[in-house]
């Protein structure tokens, strides 16, 4: 007999995979992605394929988190909303489960879509240098599917924690907001870290294009925040597999990661299993 974590997690693949605002979000995302990278690429900075390959993963940071929404906020919520949790649950099926059915399946779907962006980047890649670092591009890959993971992982927590689908897109929507590219992270959170390790609010000294002016505490701290973490430690990524210096504080990185993916999950199972779904 299929476990039920396996069980639900392929039904719920098969059924999500079936949805037109996903594909129509691959769509998006490739739209988005795939000009702005071949603006960038070919000049002074990305002047090899390798640069342009180690480059990819910051081309999808502000697109992957809004997908992994579209991808899993109705993980669990959209089933309690429908009603169709309680002939579930009159099966043998326990509402851990239902979460780690859901993070496994949407975590899945992620994947692909991940995957399927990364290779339209790819293409681009031939097309602009007329040859692909396979190697790289393949570590890029797989670091970009860890990334649209992590993500998921926060909106499946999240779906698990809301009572309705509205709170759940409105939690992860504030998420990548406050983390992403309207500058809320360094405007509210990043003074309040520079107060407690320096004793002062000012950032005037740091250059944040600029990593010489960094102070050790500057370079933690940008692994909190989950986008940061995700461009800044691609360099050490990609010197893994193509022997360049691509810097350190791979371990802190890793943590961090670790922690996002596990965290919100954690959180959002433990509100569920106290929930009245009645």
């Amino acid at each position: 007999m299929t476990h039920p974590v396996l069980a639900i997690a392929r039904n719920d693949l098969a059924d999500a995979a079936r949805s037109k605002l996903l594909w129509g979000a691959v769509l998006v995302l490739l739209v988005v992605s795939v000009p702005g990278y071949l603006g960038a690429a070919g000049g002074r900075i990305l002047e090899t394929p390798t640069r342009g390959v180690r480059f990819l993963p910051q081309a999808l940071v502000n697109f992957v988190a809004p997908v992994a929404l579209v991808v899993a906020h109705r993980a669990v919520v959209g089933e309690r909303e429908s009603g169709s949790l309680r002939v579930l649950f009159g099966h043998p099926v326990a509402r851990r489960d239902v979460v780690l059915g859901k993070l496994l399946g949407r975590s899945a779907l992620a994947v692909a879509v991940a995957t399927i962006a990364m290779l339209g980047l790819g293409a681009a890649t031939v097309y602009i240098y007329g040859s692909l670092p396979v190697t790289t591009f393949l570590a890029m890959t797989a670091y970009v599917a860890a990334y649209a993971v992590v993500w998921t992982a926060v909106v499946v927590g999240i779906s698990a924690a809301a009572a309705t689908r509205l709170q759940a897109i409105s939690a992860g929507l504030g998420l990548f907001l406050f983390f992403g590219p309207f500058q809320l992270w360094s405007t509210l959170a990043l003074p309040a870290f520079a107060l407690a390790f320096t004793g002062s609010t000012s950032l005037a000294a740091i250059n944040p294009l600029d990593p010489g002016t960094w102070p050790t505490w500057y370079e933690y701290v940008l692994r909190v925040n989950p986008m940061e973490n995700f461009v800044q430690t691609r360099y050490a990524v990609a010197g893994l597999v193509d022997g360049s210096t691509g810097g350190g504080l791979l371990a802190a990185s890793a943590a961090s990661f670790l922690l996002w993916a596990t965290v919100p999950v954690a959180i959002g199972y433990w509100r569920f299993e106290r929930s009245d779904l009645a």
